[in-house]
């Protein structure tokens, strides 16, 4: 039967994370109806056990690494509900930002999203607020003052604040307004499939807020794998092609890839004056994004 909220992650060797939430939802008292659902891909951490063993959480498996994206439209293809509440793992969540973000999203029906204010561990906001700009891929400067705006708007806010769009952690989306064929696109493994959810909502006037007075924690550490990189670039790059064209898409990549060189020109040189570790890591990361950038 249908419910009013389905929670739905993608698990991809995050047990202890999967074990904090499982727990979180096994003892929620709300006034609303909910699933919890975890789409699995494939872990091999001893996640597909722990979920075998726990039957209160609706267990879907992929039998391989789909990406959050399309694992995720498995999880939302799988259930039945009025709103979909797509989230990550690595959550510190509480009923007090739920319960808000639900009523809400009653008592608006204009209203097709809405997310918390997402926070650091530390208290510091997160601001992943997207906002449609070109010209922010050619400089970097006016995205970081993009979002420092929208950091502040939020952060002064009584009221809700609508937005472009969002993107990260966690997003409640009405079922019904959620795009045809699917909520993400699959031509996205990882990187920048909220970033083109969110565009293509706002191309068909989807109503997007934020509730300042509901918080929620994200405390997952960023990835620094070599795949990871490879992904981003390649995402980036998927992104600007879709929605602004391959000239735009090769400009700012050709942008990207001086701007990645600078800094590994950069970093290597104080690599070999210091023996800092943040410098080496920091070498390491922009060899690897030159060697992906260079991929496109």
């Amino acid at each position: 039967m249908p419910v009013d909220i389905a929670f739905i992650t993608v698990n991809y060797n995050t047990l202890d994370w999967v074990k904090h939430l499982a727990e979180f939802f096994s003892s929620l008292d709300v006034p609303f109806t909910f699933t919890f659902t975890v789409v699995d891909n494939h872990s091999t951490d001893g996640s597909q056990e722990f979920l075998e063993s726990h039957p209160d959480v609706e267990y879907l498996q992929t039998g391989e690494n789909l990406g959050y994206g399309r694992g995720m439209n498995g999880g939302v293809g799988g259930t039945s509900s009025k709103y979909v509440c797509v989230m990550n793992t690595d959550l510190i969540l509480n009923r007090d930002a739920l319960v808000k973000l639900w009523h809400f999203l009653e008592e608006r029906p204009d209203a097709g999203l809405c997310a918390p204010r997402i926070s650091y561990g530390d208290g510091r906001d997160q601001g992943k607020v997207f906002k449609t700009s070109l010209f922010a891929f050619y400089a970097n400067w006016f995205a970081k003052l993009l979002a420092s705006q929208e950091k502040r708007r939020i952060a002064r806010a009584t009221a809700p604040v609508k937005v472009d769009g969002v993107m990260g952690a966690f997003f409640l989306i009405r079922r019904s307004v959620i795009p045809s064929p699917a909520l993400f696109d699959k031509d996205f493994f990882l990187f920048y499939e909220d970033t083109a959810l969110a565009h293509t909502l706002k191309n068909s006037g989807v109503g997007c807020y934020i509730i300042p007075a509901a918080n929620i924690m994200h405390l997952g550490g960023k990835s620094g794998s070599a795949n990871s990189v490879s992904a981003f670039y390649q995402n980036r790059y998927l992104y600007l092609n879709k929605f602004y064209g391959p000239f735009h898409a090769k400009a700012v990549n050709f942008l990207d890839r001086v701007r990645i060189l600078r800094k590994w020109m950069v970093y290597s040189l104080f690599s070999r004056l210091t023996s800092s570790p943040r410098m080496k890591e920091k070498k390491h990361h922009y060899e690897m994004a030159w060697e992906a950038a260079r991929q496109n």
